[in-house]
């Protein structure tokens, strides 16, 4: 009976090795047609069996990048009027829970809440608004009061739901009479009113302190490069953010110790210069409060920030506007890409704009009538109803949960994707086929693989746990094994994207429009270069296909082993092509590469300046 009794121990705790090591993983779709809708699919699981005919992305999450914390959306004032003062009663909790929980709804973890009036606002407002004439330089008049009605009971409620929560807060304007306009409508910040809005912005964050709800960051001005002719805004300049910060909002904090950060810029990629120089101050570079950069969707490449987190490691980049709108023409597409293409350059956040807007995109009183919310409320019945924002943004909010860390993915031929690994070990990969094919390709994660397809223009979540190891045999621990890489790009076969780089300097990636979309490599000058690790060679390789554009300058694509001044291995012409997504494929001989290597290509050009050209892919071939 002892016998029997350890057999069947053995013999179920086989089974449950057996089912840990099986490595079940859940899955969600989104498609651009919404016939799904996070809508969960069967259950996968990853085997031992690689199937040569289908492409691989591959997880390797013992490469780490930036911790994320949080994906949300804003609570204005039209969305806190709709949701408290449109839906009926019985129906916030649950309109709240669509937005907040993490089981019934998407768990929206980032709120960046304007600090007074911004474009989705019933009428314009500030924390400290006088008459004609008036000055209050003490802020005496100070009130929150306008938020108390419907901002701050949603804000306490949510964050009953979800404690997790992450506050930013942003003015689109300084009080008027702060400003050269005397209105919140366009103008600039005083020099002489330096000193009573850093003070603005202490007294907002221990006004809502003292309503219980933190806040985490602040930002100077909403797009500050950009002054709206009917809604709030203010001109500022990168020197005068930089004097304002320095001189007076940072020491304003200092000296309240609030525990609050500081985002500088807060506006387009496209202007990566103006946080470069901002942070390039000597007292803002040094300061501990000063956490990173805020970017908005509207302009110029997710790249950016890549660029500007290089330049700075230690500080984090944060998408804080990236509003939904009837000018994209696929919703589901755009926020895929630009979500997916985020996280892939260092951003810690993703927001998008309103958190609810009616039927009519409104209320607002100037401003945004073509923007589109998670959440759209009739305002003549109250019926709520989730919109493909929602949807898209879920994909990553619900499952990446604060805390995550992003790790290291591949792109394959027309889907890209982002990968994550949860406080609770818990993987996340977020996967999007760019094409209207189906795409069947394999993840490869620890030696382990994944077969998934995804529908034309669908989006999926993939979800699995680490598992467990299998116990040490009999007789002692397990004799060390070979020390292996990670992961291994074969260098015949397929096609290594130039997305799939380990690490570059000065090069950007940004979205393609080749056959199979993706992100290529561009911004290129001379000397720009791109690695990428493990690359299996095999018993060597005789020539390499390369994809490229140019409307610049042309040049030389150099690749070389090991490092970007190391052996040679072949020289790739890059033509002009006649545009910047004019895509041609050049071939070059190979010779002297074998083995598993880190390959460096780096952009050369014999003469000339402005840019060089751009790098979808290259492929490698052994006959």
């Amino acid at each position: 009976m002892r016998f029997l009794f350890f057999v069947r121990i053995a013999a179920c705790l086989a089974a449950a090795l057996a089912q840990a090591n099986a490595q079940t993983a859940q899955i969600w779709l989104t498609t651009s047609d919404r016939q799904a809708l996070m809508a969960p699919q069967p259950a996968a699981e990853f085997t031992r069996a690689k199937k040569a005919d289908l492409p691989v992305v591959i997880v390797a999450d013992g490469t780490a990048y930036q911790t994320i914390e949080g994906f949300g959306a804003s609570m204005t004032d039209s969305a806190a009027y709709l949701i408290r003062q449109r839906v009926p009663a019985e129906k916030q909790q649950e309109v709240m829970e669509w937005l907040f929980d993490f089981e019934k709804g998407i768990g929206v973890s980032f709120l960046r809440n304007p600090m007074g009036a911004s474009d989705l606002a019933r009428f314009h407002y500030s924390y400290n608004d006088l008459l004609p004439g008036q000055q209050d330089p003490k802020l005496e008049r100070f009130s929150i009061e306008h938020d108390r009605a419907d901002i701050l009971p949603l804000l306490k409620q949510a964050l009953r739901i979800n404690p997790l929560i992450r506050m930013m807060g942003s003015p689109w304007s300084a009080p008027g009479w702060m400003k050269t306009s005397g209105s919140m409508i366009g103008g600039s910040l005083r020099k002489e009113a330096y000193p009573a809005f850093a003070l603005y912005f202490r007294k907002y964050v221990e006004a809502y302190a003292a309503e219980g709800v933190p806040v985490h960051y602040v930002s100077m001005q909403n797009e500050p490069l950009y002054v709206p002719k009917d809604y709030p805004g203010m001109s500022v300049t990168a020197a005068e953010q930089t004097d304002f910060l320095k001189n007076h909002l940072l020491p304003e904090l200092d000296a309240a110790r609030l525990d609050v950060k500081v985002l500088v810029y807060d506006h387009n990629w496209d202007r990566p210069d103006y946080p470069m120089q901002v942070l390039s101050d000597a007292v803002i570079a040094g300061s501990p409060r000063v956490a990173g950069t805020a970017w908005h969707w509207y302009g110029g490449t997710a790249g950016a920030m890549t660029l500007v987190h290089l330049a700075d490691p230690k500080r984090g980049q944060f998408v804080t506007e990236a509003s939904g709108g009837t000018w994209i023409e696929d919703q589901a597409k755009a926020d895929f890409e630009a979500i997916i293409h985020s996280m892939r350059n260092y951003a810690r956040a993703f927001v998008k704009w309103g958190l609810a807007l009616n039927e009519r995109r409104g209320p607002n009183a100037g401003g945004c009538n073509t923007c589109t919310g998670l959440i759209e409320v009739n305002e003549q019945t109250g019926e709520a109803s989730r919109t493909i924002d929602y949807y898209t943004l879920g994909h990553f909010s619900r499952f990446v949960r604060p805390g995550a860390v992003r790790v290291y993915s591949t792109n394959a031929p027309g889907v890209i994707t982002a990968a994550f690994v949860n406080r609770n070990r818990t993987r996340a990969l977020v996967a999007y086929n760019e094409t209207r094919e189906d795409r069947r390709f394999q993840v490869e994660w620890r030696g382990r693989w994944l077969e998934l397809a995804l529908p034309p223009l669908g989006g999926a979540t993939v979800i699995w746990d680490q598992g467990v190891e299998p116990p040490a045999p009999q007789g002692g621990p397990r004799a060390p094994r070979e020390r292996k890489p990670e992961f291994v790009f074969p260098a015949a076969g397929q096609p290594i994207l130039a997305s799939n780089y380990t690490s570059l300097r000065e090069l950007r990636t940004e979205p393609c429009t080749d056959v199979d979309g993706g992100f290529h490599l561009g911004y290129a000058a001379a000397g720009s270069w791109a690695e990428f690790r493990n690359v299996d060679f095999g018993a060597g390789v005789r020539s390499v296909d390369v994809r490229v554009a140019s409307a610049g300058t042309g040049g030389t694509l150099e690749f070389r082993l090991d490092s970007p001044n190391g052996p040679l291995i072949a020289q790739a012409p890059l033509p002009v092509t006649g545009g910047w997504q004019t895509w041609r494929t050049v071939t070059a001989p190979v010779a002297g590469a074998s083995g598993v290597r880190d390959l460096y290509v780096v952009f050369t050009r014999q003469s000339g300046t402005g840019g060089l050209g751009n790098l979808n892919w290259f492929q490698f071939r052994a006959e």
